[in-house]
């Protein structure tokens, strides 16, 4: 007696265990002769009887083709994505640059206390050999302020030298 293994994972064939039984191949079942296909039971049917063969009328696509308006669709969602990409790129490469450029401009920071002016200020804090002026000047440029305007407690950024 002969034993047959039987796999969990690949399905039987119903003569899977008959040596004796035979199916004919694509070339003597002649695939263009139709009669013959018709013939042979689960021939060429494609239902999923794992023993019978399969012509070229049984391999249809699955699905159709999309409509135009599919496509249009599609195109518009990839734009506006790769256009939400390309703002935030730049978003973030604006903040570096930024960041960057505030940086090289600013060398310190002071806060104002109570009864201490914009001017005192800028004689304390003015380089050697620049006018006390023209670094109050810089100090309002750089912090968007005029002299009039700092209170108590405000930080002031100071400008490089």
């Amino acid at each position: 007696m002969t034993s047959v293994l039987l796999s969990p994972i690949a399905p039987t064939r119903p003569d899977a265990h008959r040596p004796d039984a035979h199916r004919p191949d694509a070339r003597e079942l002649g695939v263009g002769q139709d009669s013959e296909l018709a013939a042979m039971p689960g021939a060429g049917t494609g239902d999923g009887d794992h023993g019978g063969r399969t012509d070229a009328r049984d391999l249809r696509l699955v699905s159709s083709r999309p409509t135009p308006a599919t496509f249009w669709r599609r195109r518009l969602v990839v734009g506006a994505g790769l256009l939400l990409v390309g703002l935030m790129l730049l978003g973030v490469l604006g903040q570096v640059g930024a960041s960057a450029d505030l940086a090289d401009r600013v060398d310190g920071h002071v806060i104002i206390e109570p009864g201490q002016t914009l001017w005192d200020i800028a004689v304390v804090t003015a380089p050697d050999g620049v006018d006390a002026r023209a670094h109050l000047a810089a100090i309002e440029d750089l912090n968007g302020i005029r002299a009039d305007d700092v209170q108590a407690w405000n930080v002031i950024l100071l400008p490089a030298r």
